[in-house]
């Protein structure tokens, strides 16, 4: 994958936690992820992309870290079903915009991004496609971890 396009994701990220959430997202690493890796996360938001990049891109987050990011912006349920659905619509905005942001920054790329879908269940599995590898980028908060997967053919 082009380094410029992990960097534009990176960058999109750290400045999504910081402006929606205040919170400095610290990149801890990026790694291949293998087929049939096991991980911790409960939620996934997806985006795909088409145009001269295409592939599709995941915001994988903890059930716990999304509950207190949800709880940190204000908002309150008025029971489980609003709450999980907020949270489920929580994780489809970071989504987005991070996926926006990121191809707005990617000059000279001619992309266009699918609306979010939320993927929720604890060691759910993605069925990415056989167009390249899945770039896992690693995220520190003070609260927990997250991953951007990006697999993405340009």
């Amino acid at each position: 994958m082009d380094d410029r396009i992990a960097a534009a994701f990176s960058h999109s990220t750290k400045s999504t936690f910081k402006d929606m959430f205040g919170l400095d997202a610290v990149e801890s690493g990026s790694r291949e992820l293998g087929g049939g890796e096991s991980h911790g996360w409960d939620l996934s938001g997806l985006v795909g992309l088409a145009g001269q990049a295409q592939g599709v891109i995941a915001i994988r987050l903890t059930e716990s870290l999304i509950a207190g990011l949800l709880a940190g912006s204000g908002v309150v349920a008025g029971g489980e079903d609003e709450r999980r659905q907020l949270e489920g619509g929580l994780v489809g905005e970071i989504t987005n915009i991070i996926a926006g942001s990121a191809i707005s920054a990617l000059t000279g790329l001619d992309m266009e991004i699918a609306p979010p879908v939320v993927i929720r269940g604890p060691s759910h599995i993605i069925g990415w496609p056989a167009i390249a590898p899945v770039i896992a980028i690693s995220f520190k908060l003070p609260t927990g971890g997250f991953e951007v997967d990006l697999c993405i053919r340009h």
